[in-house]
């Protein structure tokens, strides 16, 4: 039978994997210098893996913050203007999220950090070809994770706009059945891409894991990540490298298989939008949009 370990503590998602060993004493130590709320789980397995997990000891509900123009202004005024406008959208695309879905479910597993998402623009190749532009706007935006909850949902959405700057008739395939639900075509792209995610930040607490025999890391949503097809072996540094651009390539796959399931394959030599070209889209394109029919 495969030893699978949580990566999210089951009783507690805000609480992830940190550090493992086959020492209760040594977890002990490691749990004593850290700074943050800890939660241990033994797993006993034929020779017992002992996990310590870190985390915020609560869980902000999205009811509890008020996403007006001052909370935003506050946190968004020293962006560029690009940075600005593309935080505006992606709150407002968070709050459309947040009204779709039961608000008392609907959890912020982190504080916002508008400041990534200018890093984010700052990684895509403006005015390549549409799939590569529009893959990288979804791929930069989920790997920086800005938002509290619904990054991949906003990267969609973002996606879709970056595809609407240069047509704006494109009518995007739905991604969702429901609020909680991808659909069959979109959900291995989802859940590839937070395999991919989970491993980039992570190659060094699962190579750990990984010497002590475990061959399955579980992470929420249920999704599996077997640690030998994956090489975890590399400075976390190179990690985050190579898994970013495999991210990369992986959203830009997706992008081009929502331009043929929308049969615009016409779209798929067109060259994307310039930086400019998408925030003035964002800034004139969509004005009085309901973004709740996106969710």
């Amino acid at each position: 039978m495969a030893r699978l370990v949580f990566y999210h503590h089951p009783q507690a998602e805000n609480f992830s994997l940190k550090f493992s060993s086959s020492s209760v004493a040594e977890l002990r130590s490691q749990q004593e210098r850290s700074n943050e709320s800890t939660k241990l789980i033994g797993y006993p397995f034929d020779t017992p893996v002992y996990v310590l997990y870190e985390g915020d000891s609560e869980i902000e509900s999205a009811q509890d913050v008020d996403f007006d123009q001052e909370w935003l202004s506050d946190r968004i005024r020293d962006l560029p203007r690009a940075g600005q406008v593309v935080a505006f959208r992606l709150v407002e695309l968070l709050e459309a999220a947040v009204d779709v879905r039961d608000e008392d479910e609907f959890r912020l597993y982190k504080e916002f950090e508008p400041q990534k998402i200018q890093q984010a623009l700052d990684h895509v190749s403006w005015g390549a070809p549409l799939p590569n532009v529009a893959g990288e706007v979804m791929s930069n935006l989920i790997l920086r994770h800005s938002l509290p909850n619904a990054n991949h949902r906003t990267g969609i959405a973002m996606l879709q706009f970056c595809i609407e700057s240069v047509d704006p008739d494109f009518e995007m395939p739905r991604t969702h059945v429901d609020d909680d639900t991808w659909r069959e075509w979109v959900d291995p792209y989802i859940v590839d891409s937070k395999r991919l995610i989970t491993i980039r930040r992570n190659n060094l607490r699962f190579k750990q894991l990984e010497d002590l025999d475990v061959d399955l890391v579980e992470r929420k949503d249920g999704i599996q990540i077997r640690l030998v097809e994956f090489e975890l072996d590399m400075h976390w540094r190179e990690a985050l490298s190579k898994y970013a651009e495999q991210h990369e390539s992986h959203c830009t796959d997706f992008a081009q298989a929502v331009l043929e399931r929308a049969d615009q394959d016409d779209l798929l030599d067109r060259q994307g939008p310039t930086k400019q070209e998408f925030i003035t889209y964002l800034e004139n394109g969509l004005v009085e949009r309901d973004f709740r029919e996106m969710f």
